[in-house]
């Protein structure tokens, strides 16, 4: 398909076929981008009521006191696991790896790991329906109730302060947790790949450099049960689920950390127009008769195993010798194998020699 650039009613494949494929490459993942913004800025789910579970009034885990403010308040979180992890990225591309394409997968695999996360833990959030440490508080319950109906719990409607109420049966899984592990991992994944951190040369500043993202998550989690917001089973889900996404996000655009070629991204959707011709195998090493195969599988006459080429494997390595009576079969298959490709005993011996 080809592209006319802006200004000009030019083609661009006729006009410069590098800046083509940047179109073409640019118009493949725009919908990328707007799709992964569009579904984590318009949060539509946070609108939705959701669950609401009935509780005990003698629930000892719900009496905890209401923090105002909080240690870590979302703003905050935002920038710490969110507006840094993305600086580094930039940064690190821009003035280390000098690639655009290296900030362009970072970024945009870090934004889709920010949206899969947020998503996914509204939409438990509101289904679980689980009240918070500092329900009590919210819900302001009279002093006449003292005990739960006969055979059953209480329901949220006993509650005199519907303020804070609807927050406060979203405490599974904890969203501040899973933001920051979210974060926090990928940039963990990100600069362990740019470090080379499996190079087996075993720097151990590399692990100091890596524990403040995990200490930055971890302490972010911890302050969510400081101020009795969530319960340690709801930090500990939401960093699973950070965790999680994250490896997932990351892994749509970069190898492995344990790759040789870590710190490089994925090549773009669109390939080069000189990449067929560069993945084109060179047949330049010598080609290896079956005569060959069985000398170096089952050794030469005098015991020997044979002179293998470099970087072959042979196929039969591992198998037993064959028995005495499929050695017929052997010499048979062997010199319909040397007709095919045109060898003669006479060419055999001169390879062996």
């Amino acid at each position: 398909m080809a592209y006319t650039l802006p200004g000009t009613g030019e083609s661009a494949c006729a006009a410069n076929p590098v800046r083509a494929r940047r179109w073409r490459i640019f118009w493949s993942y725009l919908p990328d981008w707007c799709l992964t913004i569009l579904f984590w800025v318009t949060k539509l789910i946070d609108k939705v009521d959701g669950n609401r579970r009935l509780f005990s009034v003698t629930d000892e885990s719900l009496a905890h006191p209401y923090a105002n403010p909080e240690r870590v308040p979302v703003w905050l979180l935002g920038v710490i696991c969110g507006l840094v992890p993305a600086l580094f990225m930039i940064l690190t591309a821009a003035f280390i790896r000098r690639s655009f394409w290296d900030a362009h997968s970072a970024i945009l695999g870090f934004v889709l790991n920010l949206g899969l996360t947020v998503t996914f833990t509204n939409v438990v959030k509101i289904t679980v329906g689980r009240p918070r440490p500092d329900f009590f508080a919210r819900c302001q319950i009279p002093d006449s109730i003292t005990s739960n109906p006969i055979h059953g719990l209480t329901s949220w409607t006993v509650c005199q302060n519907l303020v804070n109420i609807k927050e406060g049966f979203r405490s599974f899984p904890s969203g501040h947790s899973s933001f920051a592990w979210a974060g926090m991992w990928y940039l963990i994944l990100y600069a362990a790949a740019k470090m080379r951190i499996n190079n087996r040369r075993g720097h151990t500043w590399k692990a100091w450099l890596l524990l403040a993202p995990l200490l930055c998550s971890t302490l972010v989690s911890i302050s969510r049960t400081m101020d009795y917001r969530h319960h340690a089973t709801d930090v500990i889900a939401g960093g699973i689920v950070g965790i999680a996404t994250s490896w997932f996000s990351y892994r749509q655009y970069y190898p492995p950390v344990c790759s040789p070629q870590s710190y490089k991204p994925y090549s773009p959707r669109i390939p080069h127009p000189d990449a067929e011709k560069s993945s084109l195998p060179l047949h330049n090493k010598p080609r290896r008769s079956s005569s060959e195969n069985l000398t170096s599988a089952y050794g030469s006459g005098t015991g020997g195993a044979g002179v293998e080429h470099a970087g072959y494997k042979n196929p039969y390595d591992g198998y037993p010798p064959r028995r005495e009576e499929e050695s017929v079969m052997v010499h048979e298959g062997q010199r319909e194998e040397e007709e095919r490709l045109g060898m003669r005993s006479e060419d055999v011996e001169t390879v062996q020699r």
